[in-house]
């Protein structure tokens, strides 16, 4: 895409149109997933709402395990983003800490710290920064 074309489509939709494509894609599947009933999420059997608490995973871990896991459909489910699965890496490393209720997992204090200690990443999967204000300051 010229470079010309690329500035107009952001300025049109507001992000880059690979971004807005897969914004689309999850809002269709989301809609189509309604429609059947089918917008049950796999962990806590719960309705899954909105397009935003829709999460797509994997039920088991394919990373350092097998690519054709990632690919198998029947190890495809829906759930909420708080509801999914923590899996591990194939070194045995937890990929995700669940966090008790209001709170995250500081990478630098290496604990739980109320959510109010950090700043906001909505490109992080909980929306926070890995490090509380104050581990991010002593950095």
């Amino acid at each position: 895409m010229s470079n010309t074309r690329t500035q107009r489509v952001i300025q049109t939709l507001g992000m880059p149109q690979g971004t807005a494509m897969n914004r689309l894609r999850k809002m269709v599947l989301f809609r189509q997933l309604k429609k059947y009933g089918d917008n049950i999420c796999t962990r806590c059997e719960k309705e899954i709402e909105t397009v935003g608490e829709l999460s797509i995973e994997h039920v088991k871990p394919w990373e350092g395990r097998s690519a054709e896991l990632f690919w198998d459909m029947d190890n495809i489910a829906f759930s909420h983003l708080k509801c999914n699965c923590t899996h591990v890496y194939h070194g045995g490393t937890p990929k995700r800490k669940i966090a008790p209720e209001g709170t995250a997992w500081c990478t630098g204090c290496k604990k739980f710290e109320p959510i109010e200690n950090f700043n906001v990443n909505k490109a992080h999967w909980n929306g926070l920064q890995k490090y509380c204000r104050e581990s991010r300051l002593d950095r």
